[in-house]
């Protein structure tokens, strides 16, 4: 094989051997290390480049056996590590690069989730102090009252808890305000609906024989006749607002079978609404050991103006009646001044008796208020400007000197017509109530932002607190003096509660009124931050 140099000295391979030419170049290095690829011209006279050039083939023996191919058309490999144990070490240089990354990610995972742990921890739950005193007292002094200079009055404003008296007291007869209990018992037994008439019930012939005796011994009462049908309604407008002594006694023997055993009834009610001073003998009060106080009479009265039927019926101005026609209440107060009833009643043992009922309305707010007069004294009854004089002859065998024997008769006292009984008793009443009920008075029991009490977060070795205060205004109807009950409920809250979020509520009660108030955060709740959270975990 002829060798051949060119221009530079170098030593050329011969045509038609480019294999021995690449081997030579491949083994002897210099100018020839960045060399382009040589071509080579076939016997054929085509061109041909080679496959790999002088540097990659240099590139190879110096980095080794990954970056040197092998050589391609004869065969011969010039990586001296065989390419299974090559490939064997890449597969295992693979394998632990994998094992370290998801040892990364499993380690920055566990830091993840012990970082949320801390962030997310629950802080210790935030405690609320209420604030609020356990009582408001209405401002001002009880207002003096009108008292009765005689006999005994009482005062009550039932919604209110309210109720007061002109002095000691003892038990006296009250006339025909006994029919306000015999109404309460009848409606508890056979209830109407306001507007309604309820059952009907026929005047029997022992009703009748009651009657005619009433009527004989002067006392109040309704026509009535055997067989007449009445209407519960009826006999109870005739009851209370023409007291009616005839009706009282139909209603307690049709209710019960017997006036005793109704009258039973009467105490037993009259016991449980406290007017334990109360003791009844008969249904209509006529009997003079029919007894009560002026303020046992208010608690019969509150019950039964509780009542829409009886509330509405003592209200009425005049009713309209079977056979009388047209009646006016025998209450002649009732749509005057405000008076909405109820009842009065008068004997001579008695004298004035009265109870008398208006609303008070404050700011749309309604509250009744109930007074009552009792052993008012009544004018001078009306004396007969005659009498009848009856003479007597001496007795057969008498004396000569005798004389005839004169007698005059009158009526007696206990009996005498009385024009007007309540012409002393209606103006103590009236000024009672109208004293009463202008001393209800308006109640402030909160206001906007009034401190109700503390929202205490414990965090950071510290407390932070914030206030809760009342988100709004709040009033009840009162009597000057009165305490009003407090109280506060509370709920949870949570640290980073918001300004403004509800967090309970004020009850304020006074009798059977009550109001209640939102509480509200002043402010937001503080919590740590997330990196506080992160570090202090």
């Amino acid at each position: 094989m002829a060798l051949s140099v060119d221009d530079r000295g170098a030593p050329l391979a011969s045509e038609g051997d480019g294999t021995a030419a690449m081997v030579l170049a491949a083994s002897v290095g210099g100018p020839f290390d960045h060399a382009p690829a040589a071509e080579t011209t076939s016997t054929d006279g085509t061109v041909a480049t080679p496959t790999t050039g002088v540097g990659e083939s240099l590139a190879s023996a110096v980095f080794g056996a990954e970056s040197a191919p092998e050589e391609r058309g004869n065969g011969i490999s010039s990586d001296p590590v065989p390419r299974t144990e090559r490939t064997a070490h890449r597969r295992t240089r693979r394998r632990i690069m994998w094992i370290v990354s998801i040892a990364v990610v499993l380690i920055l995972a566990a830091a993840g989730f012990v970082g949320a742990q801390r962030v997310n921890k629950r802080l210790p739950q935030p405690s609320l102090t209420a604030g609020l005193s356990a009582t408001v007292s209405v401002e001002g002094s009880s207002p003096s009252l009108p008292w009765p200079s005689q006999g005994q009055g009482a005062v009550s404003i039932p919604a209110l808890g309210f109720s007061a008296q002109s002095g000691s007291e003892s038990s006296v007869p009250i006339a025909s305000l006994t029919k306000m209990t015999n109404a309460l018992v009848i409606l508890h037994d056979h209830p109407v609906a306001a507007g309604a008439d309820g059952p009907a019930i026929t005047i029997t012939a022992d009703d009748m024989a009651q009657y005619d005796i009433e009527v004989h011994n002067d006392q109040s009462t309704v026509a009535i006749r055997t067989g007449e049908v009445m209407t519960e309604r009826q006999m109870l407008e005739a009851l209370l607002t023409q007291s009616a002594n005839d009706i009282a006694y139909a209603l307690a023997v049709w209710d019960a079978g017997s006036t005793a055993a109704f009258v039973a009834k009467m105490n037993a009610m009259a016991a449980s609404l406290g007017a334990t001073s109360s003791h009844y003998v008969d249904a209509s009060g006529f009997d003079p050991s029919s007894v009560s106080t002026a303020a046992d009479c208010l608690r019969i009265a509150a019950a039964a103006m509780a009542i829409p039927t009886f509330a509405e019926v003592v209200g009425m101005k005049s009713v309209t009646l079977p056979l009388v026609g047209v009646r006016a209440n025998v209450v002649t107060e009732i749509g005057s001044n405000g008076v909405i009833g109820v009842k009065s009643g008068y004997t001579s043992a008695a004298k004035g008796c009265m109870v008398l009922a208006t609303n008070r309305v404050i700011d749309g707010r309604t509250v009744l208020v109930l007074v009552a007069v009792l052993s008012q004294p009544t004018p001078p009854p009306t004396v007969p400007t005659t009498t009848t004089t009856t003479t007597t002859a001496p007795a057969a065998g008498a004396a000569s000197s005798s004389a005839p024997t004169t007698t005059t008769t009158t009526i007696p006292i206990d009996e005498l017509n009385v024009p007007d009984p309540f012409k002393f008793t209606r103006p103590v009443v009236e000024a009672l109530l109208s004293a009463t009920a202008a001393g209800v008075v308006k109640a402030p029991v909160a206001s906007a932002g009034q401190t109700a009490g503390t929202v205490n977060a414990n965090w950071g070795g510290s407390t932070h607190q914030v206030g809760v205060v009342t988100s709004g205004n709040a009033w009840l109807v009162a009597w000057p003096g009165q305490q009003v009950t407090a109280t506060t409920k509370l709920s949870t809250v949570r640290a980073g509660g918001s300004k403004g979020t509800v967090v309970g509520t004020a009850h304020y009660a006074l009798g059977s009124q009550t109001t209640t108030v939102p509480l509200k955060l002043v402010r937001t709740v503080p919590e740590p931050s997330w990196w506080w959270r992160l570090t202090h975990g």
